[in-house]
């Protein structure tokens, strides 16, 4: 049977329900996001096959919950927590991630959880960079470059009354950014 991507309604419904299916889902449509993070990341074939089990498993203990609920897009979570497991195992490890932090950066992490691992590998310019931009324009900016969302679904995901006022606000979390690199330098 070839899998098929479906929604993300769908395939958390499937998580949810403990469905093999929805697993299936997440190997081939999100595994290759979180591969590339990690191999770009002083990472190999074998890190990232570990990282996402490890992934895995934190979903199976998460979205069976009763109390669970996804704010953000599933793609988002997966990587959220794949990055940040990556990010822990080198902390451990002492080894360095490659970054070249700008605006157009595809991985973004959540503000708290960026701040929190960039302070512990005392890397200052970032921190001033990510207290530069909202944590809003982070999801927002995260949503449009690294999920590679449309303005259509970004203008319903994100609740704009139209698709002018989401360009609007793409325009200002970019100024946002662009301003916090000038002030890095």
């Amino acid at each position: 049977m070839a899998i098929k991507n479906q929604s993300d309604k769908e395939t958390f419904l499937g998580l949810k329900s403990k469905d093999n299916y929805a697993y299936e889902i997440l190997y081939k449509f999100y595994y290759p996001s979180v591969r590339n993070f990690i191999l770009k990341n002083n990472g190999n074939e074998d890190d990232a096959k570990d990282i996402f089990q490890e992934t895995i498993i934190v979903l199976l203990e998460k979205v069976p919950k009763d109390d669970f609920n996804l704010t953000s897009s599933l793609k988002t979570f997966i990587f959220a927590i794949s990055s940040n497991l990556w990010l822990k195992r080198l902390r451990d490890c002492n080894k360095m991630v490659k970054s070249e932090i700008g605006i157009y950066e595809k991985y973004l992490i959540d503000y708290e959880e960026a701040e929190e691992e960039i302070h512990q590998s005392n890397s200052n310019k970032v921190v001033s960079l990510f207290k530069a931009v909202t944590n809003k324009c982070i999801v927002l900016l995260r949503a449009i470059f690294y999920d590679d969302k449309d303005i259509d679904s970004i203008t319903k995901e994100f609740g704009y009354t139209n698709k002018h006022n989401a360009q609007n606000q793409k325009y200002k979390c970019l100024e946002q950014a662009r301003k916090g690199v000038e002030n890095l330098n």
